[in-house]
């Protein structure tokens, strides 16, 4: 009964209608605001949301694979690191126990086990790794597990053989360096040398000094501020022309050793032809009755010996012969020369001695 009193109710509401005047309807109409045909500004804020979320989407789809390429490069660079490190683990085993190395089944196979595996009983697991750039293992993983890598047997081998090499090498050069250094070193024989000088000597018309030398046979090499002649392993001879101290040095070698020794000698007065300043043609002593300059009657030398008078530079006496001396006669007048007054000789040579010079002169008085 009740549905049939609603159903009837809601016939009449539906059938129910109002007339309208449709000249009000179109009045009503344009009165009303017109809609916006175009996107509000909330429409458009949504819109942009959405695209940068659809950016960052994308992004970060991308990014991940570049870290799991760094994550891998940084993978490979700790295994060689932990395989570096076992090469030397295993070459100082080797070297402890002197005994080869097993063969490994497993080459080229990282092992995993947790760190108390064989506490707990547990059997290690083997398992081959093959490292993908785009495979990404977290870090922590190495942090928090045991890593032991096997290596191919003949590169541990190779790394062990070239270690001993190395380590017996150095080992070698050790002892040899040792003994190096312990061995005594051989004494030198220092050559002695022992200088001795004569007095100065007028035999051969110059002034000579000979210097002698004692030495245990080694060889000897002479030097001096002067000029030296006639020079044998154990003396020499000095030309002591001038007046001065002379310095001679003498070096000894005697297989290998060296030693050196020095010995000064001095000349009192310039070397002159050994010629007197005063003659007495009366004299009973052919020696001092006549001129000559005594160097040049011993000395085999050309020469030429003038007599000049300093009072007008006239030429008193000239010869070439060292058995022609000067009696003291002017050749000019014949005569002799008068007593107590002085006159220049002069003396060219024309051969010398090293060092020596060519003119000598001096002067000669009558008495």
């Amino acid at each position: 009964m009740k549905d049939q009193f609603e159903t009837k109710i809601k016939e009449l509401v539906e059938e129910f209608s109002y007339d309208y005047d449709p000249t009000a309807w179109m009045s009503l109409s344009k009165k009303l605001p017109k809609a916006n045909t175009g996107l509000s500004r909330l429409g458009k804020v949504a819109i942009a949301a959405i695209l940068s979320i659809g950016l960052i989407a994308i992004w970060y789809n991308f990014s991940p694979k570049n870290e799991r390429s760094n994550n891998a490069g940084r993978i490979a660079k700790n295994k060689t690191q932990t395989l570096e490190k076992t090469n030397q683990l295993s070459a100082l085993n080797t070297q402890k126990s002197k005994k080869p190395t097993k063969p490994n089944a497993n080459q080229n196979i990282l092992t995993i086990a947790p760190n108390n595996a064989t506490k707990q009983g547990f059997t290690p697991f083997t398992q081959e790794v093959v490292l993908d750039p785009d495979w990404y293992l977290p870090p922590i993983l190495f942090n928090q597990q045991e890593i032991a890598l096997s290596v191919p047997n003949e590169q541990l081998n190779a790394n062990t053989d070239s270690k001993s090499q190395n380590e017996a090498q150095n080992l070698a050069n050790d002892q040899n360096g040792n003994q190096a250094s312990s061995a005594v070193p051989i004494p030198c024989k220092v050559p002695k040398i022992i200088l001795d000088a004569d007095a100065i000597n007028y035999e051969e018309g110059t002034p000579r000094i000979r210097i002698n030398a004692e030495n245990t046979g080694a060889d000897i090499t002479w030097s001096a501020n002067g000029t030296l002649i006639n020079q044998t392993n154990r003396s020499v001879d000095l030309l002591a022309f001038q007046g001065q101290t002379y310095t001679i040095t003498a070096h000894a070698q005697l297989d290998g050793c060296h030693s050196t020794e020095k010995i000064k000698v001095t000349s009192n007065e310039d070397y002159n032809l050994l010629a007197v300043n005063a003659f007495n043609p009366a004299s009973r002593d052919e020696r001092n009755a006549t001129f000559m300059p005594y160097a040049l009657t011993i000395r085999e030398v050309r020469f030429e010996l003038l007599i000049i008078d300093p009072d007008n530079g006239g030429l008193v006496f000239k010869t070439t012969d060292a058995q022609n001396p000067w009696t003291g006669i002017d050749q000019r007048n014949g005569q002799l020369v008068g007593a107590q007054k002085a006159y220049i000789w002069k003396v060219t040579l024309q051969q010398v001695l090293p060092n020596e010079k060519t003119t000598y002169s001096g002067t000669i008085v009558r008495i």
